[in-house]
């Protein structure tokens, strides 16, 4: 691996902000401070990539090593191969734009960039894969719980979008479960909706339900049903990946503790010995994952 090979840019783009790392791709290592710069979705295409070329330049110069590798996860609708935005519901001034083509026109004082898209919650999969959770697992999932959930169904450190082991594109958020689909049953909005049944209180999310959880009944009754429906769901997507590690990110993530034990028993019922872990990297991990695609 030559030198310029060696490292990569690894960039999280989200609705209000980007944020950018040089990672050592031999050893996961971020170079420098990351760079994050906020940058409002709503803004001009002029506006957006102005600050995402002044946002690379301060990441490049942070790490003092030459690279010319940019990996970049974004949100979708997406053409990754293409690197062209088809987003309406953020970066709308963007959409139908060729993203790697104009942010290299605009740093030609860096030569021979090269740039490759990923999204977002398949990039946090690859970076906790190669470099984080599960680095050591051969076939894995990874789930993004928050305001919605992102997966990543990963085998030999690269992301499975098709195929008969896995959803269509790799994603469960719409996949029917029980009366719902994924997205609502797994969510900040099902804890705050479960929550509100079970005691007829307004939280703000599995943060508020956690802090209640050792003097709290109803606390404790919404962490072991979540932990007992996330497993249920998983299970049979975990058999047809022939995946036993299962790594869980985003916000309701941190409370895994508090839902560890209901999903092991679970699991336990169906005869599966699975791995469950929390994120490592969290919010780098995207950074990282998008940086591994030059691996």
């Amino acid at each position: 691996m030559d030198n310029q090979k060696k490292y990569a840019i690894g960039v999280d783009i989200g609705g209000s902000h980007i944020c950018s790392a040089v990672v050592d791709l031999k050893t996961g290592k971020i170079l420098g401070e990351p760079v994050n710069t906020p940058v409002d979705h709503t803004c001009s295409a002029e506006q957006i990539f102005s600050a995402w070329t002044e946002n690379l330049r301060l990441a490049i110069g942070e790490a003092g090593v030459p690279v010319n590798q940019i990996g970049m996860a974004f949100p979708g609708p997406f053409d990754y191969d293409k690197g062209i935005s088809w987003m309406e519901h953020k970066f709308v001034d963007i959409k139908g734009l060729n993203v790697g083509e104009i942010l290299q026109a605009r740093m030609l004082e860096h030569r021979g960039l090269t740039f490759k898209f990923v999204n977002d919650a398949g990039a946090f999969a690859l970076g906790e894969s190669q470099f984080g959770a599960a680095k050591d697992a051969d076939r894995v999932l990874v789930l993004t719980l928050g305001t919605g959930v992102g997966s990543g169904f990963i085998a030999d450190h690269k992301i499975v979008r098709e195929g008969p082991q896995v959803p269509e594109g790799g994603e469960v958020w719409n996949l029917p479960f029980q009366d719902g689909i994924v997205d609502e049953a797994f969510s900040t909005r099902w804890v705050v909706k479960r929550y509100k049944e079970l005691t007829g209180k307004e939280v703000q999310g599995a943060k508020d339900v956690a802090i209640r959880y050792e003097i709290d009944n109803d606390a404790r009754q919404l962490f072991t049903e979540f932990g007992a429906r996330l497993a249920e769901f998983t299970i049979p997507w975990l058999e047809k990946f022939e995946a036993r590690t299962l790594i869980l990110g985003g916000n309701i993530a941190r409370s895994l503790p508090l839902f560890l034990q209901p999903m092991q028993r679970r699991y336990g019922q169906s005869g599966m010995d699975v791995s469950v872990k929390a994120s490592v990297l969290l919010d780098k991990a995207a950074m990282m994952g998008a940086a591994s695609l030059f691996l």
